[in-house]
C-alpha cells in the first residue's frame, strides 16, 4: 500500500487517475477524518493521519509518522513531532516553538512550499492565465478526495 502523500502528489499530478475510485482505507494505527478535526492527544502514537475538509493536530507529546490534511491544516503543537512527512493541500503547515518535523513538508496553498528533509526550502508560484496553479490543483484534489469511500482494515491508509 503507498502513503497517503505519494498518492496524493500521484493524483495531482496524473489527470487521469482522476477518473478512477477513490478508497481511503486506515488500519489500526492509522486515524482518518471526513469534514472534521482530527486531534493525535498527548502520548498517541499513530502511522498516517488524515483529515479530508478538516485539520491534523498534534497535541504535546503526540507522534506520527505522516500527517496529511486535504482543505484544512496541519498543526503541531510544542512537543508534538511528526517522524515522516507533514503535508497540507488547501491550508497550511503550523509547526509550534519545540515541536518537530523531522521528515519533509508540502504545503499546497496560495503557491507551493516544499521543505526537504535537510531543512532546504523551495517556495514556488505558478500561474497560468493569472490563475494560481496550486490553487487549481487543491480544487482538482479536494473534488476527487470528496468522492473516496472510507473504509477500516488491517493495514495503512491508501487512496
Amino acid at each position: 500500500m503507498v502513503r497517503p502523500l505519494l498518492v496524493s502528489l500521484a493524483v495531482l499530478v496524473s489527470v487521469p487517475a482522476l477518473a478512477e475510485e477513490c478508497v481511503v482505507t486506515a488500519g489500526p494505527r492509522d486515524r482518518v477524518s471526513r469534514g472534521k478535526t482530527v486531534v493525535v492527544e498527548p502520548g498517541e502514537s499513530l502511522e498516517d493521519v488524515l483529515a479530508l475538509d478538516g485539520d491534523v493536530v498534534l497535541r504535546r507529546g503526540a507522534r506520527v509518522k505522516s500527517a496529511v490534511a486535504v482543505n484544512g491544516n496541519v498543526i503541531l503543537e510544542p512537543g508534538a513531532k511528526v517522524t515522516g512527512t507533514a503535508a497540507s493541500f488547501g491550508g497550511e503547515i503550523r509547526v509550534s516553538p519545540g515541536a518537530k518535523v523531522a521528515g519533509s513538508r508540502l504545503q499546497l496553498s496560495n503557491g507551493i512550499q516544499v521543505q526537504s528533509e535537510d531543512g532546504k526550502d523551495l517556495g514556488l508560484a505558478l500561474s497560468i492565465a493569472g490563475r494560481d496553479v496550486s490553487r487549481l490543483l487543491v480544487t482538482k484534489l479536494v473534488e476527487k478526495a470528496r468522492s473516496c469511500r472510507f473504509e477500516t482494515e488491517a493495514g495503512q491508509i491508501r487512496l
